[in-house]
Formats: C-alpha cells, structure tokens, sequence
C-alpha cells in the first residue's frame, strides 16, 4: 500500500469526536445520528444559568457550538493552520449590543457577542451539515472571528 493510499485509507476512517467536558471523556461519533443523540442528551442537562460551549473535530476542523440557552452560535476553525486559516463565527443580528455568557467545556468563562447568536436549532443543523460534508453551510452568514 502507498503512502497515499494509507494516508486516505486513515483519514476516511478518522472518527468525529464530540468534546464537551474539560474533565470528562470524548465522546466518538460515527454517524450524524450520534451527533443528535449526543447533543440531545447535552442539551438536556445543561441550564441556561450555566451554558456549555462544546467541540465538534470533524475533517480536520474544530467546530464550536453554544449549548443550553434558545440562542446559540458556530465558530468553525481550521486545526492544522489557524493562523493562516482564521476562523469563521455565525453572524445573526449584526447591530445586537452586549454579551452572553457561555462556559468552555463547562468550566472556563467565555462572552460571545450577541451579534453571533442564532437560533440553538439552526446552529445544531450546521454544526451537523458540517460533521456530513465537511463544508461550511451557505445558510448562515459568517464574518472572520
């Protein structure tokens, strides 16, 4: 087998990985059925006095999305070159003022402008558009992070 060959045959069977505790384990994912299951079961347990921002790896990109409050957003980032690479963030209302709290794995404080917020259902479809193709939605609009 060539190099390239081993190269493709890794990369088609790289698993997703769904990180949404700083303390917990990852969770596998290979399907976009065990992303809803995985994202129903998140939802549930979070509250909106304690939102969680989780981490979707998928094609060699971070995907991150706000979990537990009405609104939410997506924040895609290339793993390998995110310096040359910048980041893209939902844009939902941009002339929104202010701030909402959000919490990294659960833990770390985070304010993300309310101008990025979109409905948690459109953002949850994104995110999973995302983990499917590997390409970001033209559903949304995105600005650089």
């Amino acid at each position: 087998m060539t190099m390239a060959i081993r190269a493709k045959f890794r990369q088609s069977y790289r698993m997703s990985i769904l990180e949404w505790s700083a303390i917990l384990p990852r969770v596998e994912l290979a399907t976009a059925a065990e992303f809803d299951h995985a994202m129903d079961t998140l939802s549930a347990r979070s509250s909106g006095g304690h939102p969680t921002i989780v981490a979707l790896y998928a094609h060699g990109h971070q995907v991150i999305i706000g979990v537990g409050l009405e609104q939410s957003f997506v924040q895609i980032q290339h793993q390998d070159d995110p310096e040359n690479k910048p980041a893209l963030v939902t844009v939902g209302q941009p002339q929104a003022d202010g701030a909402v709290s959000f919490y990294v794995l659960g833990t770390q404080h985070t304010e993300i402008p309310r101008r990025n917020l979109i409905p948690t259902t459109t953002a949850r479809r994104l995110a999973r558009q995302f983990l499917t193709s590997g390409k970001v939605s033209e559903e949304a609009k995105w600005e650089p992070a």
